[in-house]
């Protein structure tokens, strides 16, 4: 078990905190693409890490991610005109671009340069994987898009949801490394007879016969996290061996996800109390197809 103290530490993800910081350091899931359908669409409202930020698709299709207040009174940029390669405080008019630097500032004598020494805090922002990706750490080059499997795969052999939770990261995080939860919650008492779909991988998990865990699970470091590892004795006699890998700063494949599909899952804390869980599922067919196209890969 965790201390209170350790638990503080893991899950506080604002401004300055350790986790923050570490999760800063990485590209991390902001919102699904499409929610920006077109130049020139109504900003969104954003929450991640503790910080209000507003996303938005400027004129010529790039995306920009901003803080929420204006420097200038702290109006909302949530409600100002995002026109013309810019976004435009609906307060007094002062314009944005992407980068944070202000182009326009109506409210100013004709050749001053004052507007020249006003920015508000942008962050980088890319559209990949049918999802908007945000950089929030103090590189000035960011470091590279996560070459995770299924962000490599093509939109049509992808299934992708996403839905907002409300507990802490961690909490959500924990689940994909316990597999004894998964003869219950995720199986009925009569070995799935009633469960045609077999939620999980179509394999008898043997409540009914089985119910005490027997097995032994194992951790690894990897160059990128960890790797986890658990074995089984099933009901059936079979032996269920389960492999999962986690990525920092909380990307990690839990393993089936239903018969023939793997799941890929993404879970960004919103503040220290909630969080986005992103999940991408994938045929095996094409995670193999994924894996061998990865740059780098011969």
């Amino acid at each position: 078990m965790l201390s209170q103290s350790d638990l503080r530490l893991l899950t506080q993800t604002g401004p300055g905190t350790p986790m923050g910081e570490l999760f800063r350091r990485f590209w991390i899931p902001a919102m699904m693409a499409h929610e920006l359908p077109e130049p020139d669409c109504a900003p969104v409202r954003l929450r991640m890490l503790s910080e209000d930020l507003i996303c938005w698709r400027n004129t010529d299709g790039t995306l920009g991610a901003m803080q929420n207040a204006c420097p200038h009174r702290g109006a909302s940029m949530f409600f100002g005109r995002n026109e013309e390669n810019g976004l435009r405080c609906v307060y007094h008019g002062w314009k944005f671009d992407v980068d944070g630097r202000c182009i326009d500032l109506p409210t100013s004598p004709p050749g001053s340069g004052y507007k020249d020494t006003i920015t508000l805090l942008a962050y980088p922002t890319r559209e990949w994987a049918d999802i908007v990706w945000v950089y929030m750490g103090p590189r000035t080059t960011p470091p590279p898009l996560p070459m995770i499997e299924a962000n490599l795969l093509p939109e049509t052999e992808v299934d992708i949801f996403f839905m907002q939770r409300s507990c802490n990261w961690l909490q959500a995080q924990e689940g994909d490394f316990d597999p004894s939860h998964v003869r219950f919650l995720h199986s009925t008492l009569d070995e799935n007879r009633s469960n045609p779909g077999n939620r999980v991988s179509g394999l008898n998990l043997g409540i009914a016969t089985n119910p005490a865990f027997n097995g032994y699970y194992s951790m690894e470091d990897t160059d990128t996290g960890m790797l986890f590892s658990s074995v089984q004795q099933m009901s059936s006699g079979k032996v269920s061996v389960s492999v999962l890998p986690w990525m920092m700063p909380a990307f990690c494949v839990p393993g089936v996800a239903g018969l023939n599909m793997f799941s890929s899952n993404m879970r960004i804390p919103i503040d220290n109390t909630s969080m986005m869980f992103f999940c991408r599922r994938f045929a095996p067919s094409c995670h193999q197809r994924a894996f061998s196209a990865a740059p780098g890969r011969a």
